[in-house]
């Protein structure tokens, strides 16, 4: 399976602070990105698109995965379409995140989440390929269903639909998850304070994700496919051993 190690401490993908969080293996960051759906797309502007075009832009994206590129589509005429398949696209940093607690401390100094968390940075490249920009659009499709097959439970794209709707995909060149699992790391001189302990609340408050029961449309006349029972979209997110350190 693929490995994004760090040739060297200054690579962009290196991390610095908690380094034994850190994964690079293709196991923990495809795991990453499989449960989530939400990505965040950071990418600068070619020189001349906009009045100020030095700004880094990050965009919140819908995405899908096959095996080692991610794809992400939107209106052809769109800012990131266009800066994506410029002659000279820029580079492309993709992150996704997952919250699955709050860690409540007595400092707020040690606050902090327990999360995973993937980085990734590759080049755009526009799909024009026919086979791949339907198979992209499937993977897109099926994501935020837990990867349900709703793309061939749906009026399937027309001509319009395709023309006017651009494919980007980012091989993963460089990347590394990020997680963080247990309780509070509040100073050991404190816990035991006992003034300190009776005053200040500290603990952990897991966060979820929760999927509601369906609410069919005004025009609606089709059962609730099974793939949308609150059920089958909430069913226990499989991360990857965090307790295992890849080399």
């Amino acid at each position: 399976m693929t490995d994004y190690t760090p040739s060297n401490h200054k690579a962009i993908n290196q991390v610095h602070r908690q380094k034994d969080h850190a994964r690079y293996d293709a196991e923990a960051i495809n795991a990453i990105l499989n449960n989530n759906m939400l990505a965040h797309v950071g990418f600068t502007l070619p020189p001349g698109t906009a009045d100020e075009d030095d700004w880094p832009l990050v965009m919140p994206m819908c995405y899908g995965r096959i095996e080692d590129t991610i794809y992400i589509h939107g209106f052809v005429s769109g800012r990131m379409m266009k800066a994506l398949t410029s002659d000279n696209p820029p580079k492309v940093c993709i992150t996704v995140t997952q919250i699955d607690a709050l860690i409540v401390a007595m400092s707020p100094f040690h606050n902090s989440f327990n999360y995973y968390s993937a980085v990734i940075f590759g080049h755009g490249r526009l799909v024009t390929d026919p086979t791949e920009k339907s198979d992209a659009l499937e993977v897109i499709t099926n994501q935020p269903f837990r990867h349900a097959d709703r793309w061939n439970d749906s009026r399937l794209p027309n001509k319009i639909d395709l023309q006017s709707t651009k494919v980007i995909a980012v091989k993963i060149e460089k990347a590394s998850a990020k997680h963080r699992l247990g309780g509070v790391n509040d100073d050991l001189k404190e816990t035991k304070d006992e003034e300190l302990c009776k005053k200040y609340y500290s603990g952990v408050v897991p966060v979820k994700m929760v999927y509601g029961e369906p609410e069919a449309s005004n025009y609606n006349q089709a059962p609730v496919p099974a793939y949308l029972n609150s059920e089958y979209l909430n069913k226990e997110r499989v991360m990857y051993d965090a307790n295992v350190k890849k080399e």
